[in-house]
Order: structure tokens, then C-alpha cells, then sequence
């Protein structure tokens, strides 16, 4: 088998939508003739952990690490707080109580002092380290998958000492304009540095892969390409879009007895929301909606759960328009009970960054909500990605204070209208093929 060698942050135990693409990417590599080798931090302080996921790291799997020390934890310390995974993501406002009382000169210090991100430390001895595995353990490819964008810097230093190895830089979110460097207070030196460092990657790598089709233009800051995967693979483009998709293992295969008819007959109508609710995905419009579909006599009642992590500031907002029985947080749980939660639900509620970067980017957790065949409730940015996919799905998107937009929406869960696609390309093992495919290309 070929070998390929991926540089990664996030890994099992790490919970969250970060670690799952690679996760899946190499659970079905070996089908398609290529052998990973995975490289990951060594104590890596994660902010979210998921012990379920491991069952989805092969017992044959080369996994290498690399200590690992992350200054984010010091700051953390500093200010009395945990493991901060959400500092600095477009919060719109204090993500935890001590953000509040000097949080915002230590968001000045990771930001400006760490670049590209807090992960930097983790680089060069990562460097160091590889160079010795891949010198009595060689590999044909490697890719890179950020962020955070440190590993995309260990790959610059490999590919610097051995030109001649094929690298694909995968880019799950875009770089240096995203939303979240706002929270930092960057300097105008700091950003000229995240450009710097975006563009050497981005010239160096042999191919550039980005999530979301908008992304190609932020990342490699030319017109947007046509991303065509054929041109790709013959070398006459260097970016393709490979999006993020569902694993039908994951409890969405019908044949393994996953059932599209388990939400409730009676009682409310429940929504679920899955994922991280922060200030730029907050949807006032959506808390009205349901507030005034709820004063309905005539109406199924509505009650929407929050599964994941909810900010304190988009909290309020809800229980100041709804009532407490019109809502419930459920907190995060493991993702192979996920499947089964959203089976439970009448509607699913998606809602992106409302800004910028949610034009540009497409929530991985789509595409689990396409394979659960149920009515989506989706807003964020207009003119975005997400809206021509959902709208490729013959689904609507609204704006997040779009009252009117959101009833309607509502009105489609009441009747049972699904998205009307097929999910088969958004499977993970046919993406996989498809990233294989695209290694094949880089080594002929």
C-alpha cells in the first residue's frame, strides 16, 4: 500500500466536528490503497472530549505523537477558567464569566503573541521529529488539516526538507480572515504575519483542499476557481472542494436499524439543534417564531433542545422570549448516540455564522442532518454556501431576525417536508474514495 502521512491537532479522545473528518478519511483510506500514517499531539489539551470515537481508530493504525505544550492552558489558568475552546470564536460577547474581568488582554495576548495560533510551540519540535520518523519510515504523501493552522507550519518545514514529497494542505476553515481573529484585537503587524505565513503555505502545498467552495477564494486570495475535481486531478488546478459528509456507521444506515419514524406522534413538536451555539449563531427571529407558533391554540406546540455547548449570552436571549417549557438544554453527548437523538426530533435547526466567514464556510453537522431525513430550519449569512446548498436540497434559509422567514420554515416541519437530495455523495467512505483519488494524482 501507498503511504500517506496526516499532520493533525485534533484526534480521539477529542470530541467535537474537527476531529471527524480525518477520523473518517482514515477509517476508509485502506479500501482505496493507501495506508495512513497518522502524526498528533501528545497531552494536547482538548476542550471537548469523546470516548466514543475511538472506536473508530483501527488497533492497526500507525499513530505517531509529538509532545505537545499549548500556552491557551497557562492563559486559562491565569484567568481561573477551563480549557477555553470557544475563546475567540466570533462570540458576539464574554464566552465564560472571566472573559468578562481581564479576559480581553489575555484574548490580546494569544492573539498577537501567538502565531499562528497557540498550538506554535507544538512546531518545530514537530519538525524535528518527523524528520527522524520519515527518514527510517518513508511515506509518499502527506497532508496537512487545519486549524489550527500550526500543523499546516510543520508540513512548510517538511516540505522545505523534502521537496520533492507531494503535500495537500487541508483547510477545514478558512485562515486569516476568520471570525474569530476579531476577539484577538489584532495589530495590523499580526495580521500582515497571518497572511504571511497563509501565503507560504498556500504556495508551497502541491494541492489546496478546502470545505466550503467560497473558501478557495479566502485561502488562496485569487477569483474564485472552478474547483472542477477532473481538472484537479489531470494538474490543471490546485484547489478542489472535498466537503465534509456523513459516516452511515455512525447510526444513519437504515440497514443497521436506523429508523426515520421514531419521532414522537404526540406532544410537541420537538427541534433539535447540534452543535456549538455561540453569539454569531444566535437567531432572535427563531426564539420569536417559536414563541408566537406556540401562542397558536389551533398549533402542535413547539419545543426546541440545544444539544452541545450554549453561550451564556445567547442563553439569556432565549429564556428572555421563551418560556422554559418551550426549550430545554441537553448538553453535549457522545456521537454514537447522536443519531438516535436526532431521530427523536420532528425538525433539525441549523444555524451558521452570521457574518463574513458563515458565507464562506458549511457546518459539517449539515450533512448529518441531511442523513437523518428530517425538516431543517436553517439561517445565518445570505448570499453563502450553505444557502445554495440547502437550496440545492429544496430547502429554505432565512436571516437570523427574519420572524416571517422562520414561521415558514416552522409551517415545513409541521407538514414533514425533508430535504429532497441524495445523500449517498456525502457519505464518508465515498469521500474518502474521492480524496484518494486525488493522492493517486499527486503520485503520478
Amino acid at each position: 500500500m501507498k503511504r500517506v502521512l496526516v499532520i493533525a491537532y485534533y484526534w480521539p479522545p477529542s470530541g467535537g466536528g474537527g476531529v471527524q473528518r480525518w477520523l473518517k478519511f482514515t477509517k476508509y483510506f485502506p479500501e482505496h490503497g493507501w495506508k495512513p500514517v497518522v502524526f498528533v499531539p501528545e497531552g494536547a489539551m482538548y476542550p471537548v472530549l469523546d470516548a466514543s470515537l475511538e472506536a473508530d481508530v483501527d488497533d492497526r493504525l500507525e499513530v505517531w505523537r509529538g509532545p505537545i505544550v499549548e500556552p491557551a492552558g497557562w492563559l486559562d489558568a491565569l484567568k481561573g477558567g477551563n480549557p477555553s475552546g470557544r475563546l475567540g470564536a466570533a462570540s458576539g460577547g464574554p464566552t465564560t464569566e472571566g472573559d468578562a474581568e481581564g479576559g480581553s488582554w489575555l484574548k490580546w495576548v494569544r492573539g498577537n503573541l501567538f502565531i499562528p495560533d497557540s498550538r506554535m510551540l507544538w512546531i518545530k519540535p514537530s519538525i524535528r521529529r518527523l524528520k527522524r520518523l520519515l527518514a527510517q519510515h518513508p511515506v509518499d504523501v502527506m497532508v496537512s488539516t487545519g486549524p489550527p493552522h500550526s500543523t499546516h507550519m510543520i508540513a512548510l518545514g517538511l516540505k522545505r526538507a523534502y521537496p520533492n514529497l507531494p503535500w495537500v494542505a487541508d483547510f477545514r476553515d478558512p485562515w486569516s480572515d476568520m471570525d474569530y481573529l476579531e476577539d484577538f484585537q489584532l495589530t495590523a503587524r499580526s495580521r500582515r504575519r497571518h497572511l504571511d505565513l497563509e501565503m507560504q503555505v498556500v504556495s508551497a502545498a502541491d494541492r489546496i483542499v478546502v470545505t466550503a467552495p467560497s473558501a478557495a477564494q479566502s485561502v488562496t486570495k485569487k477569483p474564485l476557481p472552478t474547483l472542477d475535481f477532473e481538472e484537479a486531478l489531470a494538474g490543471k488546478c490546485n484547489t478542489v472542494w472535498i466537503p465534509n459528509g456523513f459516516d452511515r456507521a455512525d447510526g444513519f444506515d437504515r440497514a443497521d436499524g436506523f429508523d426515520v419514524t421514531t419521532s414522537p406522534s404526540e406532544g410537541p413538536l420537538v427541534l433539535g439543534f447540534f452543535g456549538a451555539l455561540y453569539g454569531s449563531r444566535n437567531a432572535p427571529g427563531l426564539w420569536e417564531a417559536i414563541r408566537q407558533w406556540n401562542s397558536q391554540r389551533e398549533a402542535r406546540p413547539l419545543h426546541i433542545k440545544f444539544y452541545g455547548t450554549l453561550d451564556p449570552s445567547v442563553e439569556a436571549d432565549i429564556s428572555s422570549i421563551l418560556p422554559d417549557e418551550a426549550w430545554a438544554r441537553c448538553g453535549s453527548v457522545p456521537h454514537d448516540s447522536v443519531a438516535q437523538h436526532m431521530g427523536m426530533c420532528h425538525g433539525l435547526v441549523m444555524l451558521q455564522n452570521n457574518n463574513p466567514t458563515g458565507q464562506r464556510t458549511i457546518p459539517g453537522k449539515a450533512f448529518e442532518y441531511l442523513a437523518a431525513e428530517r425538516p431543517l430550519v436553517v439561517a445565518g449569512a445570505l448570499n453563502s454556501d450553505l444557502e445554495r446548498l440547502v437550496q440545492s436540497w429544496g430547502c429554505d434559509m432565512c436571516a437570523m431576525d427574519d420572524v416571517a422567514g422562520f414561521l415558514r420554515q416552522l409551517e415545513r416541519v409541521s407538514l414533514g417536508q425533508t430535504p429532497q437530495a441524495d445523500s449517498r455523495i456525502f457519505q464518508r467512505d465515498v469521500l474518502s474514495q474521492q480524496f484518494a483519488r486525488l493522492l493517486d494524482s499527486l503520485m503520478s
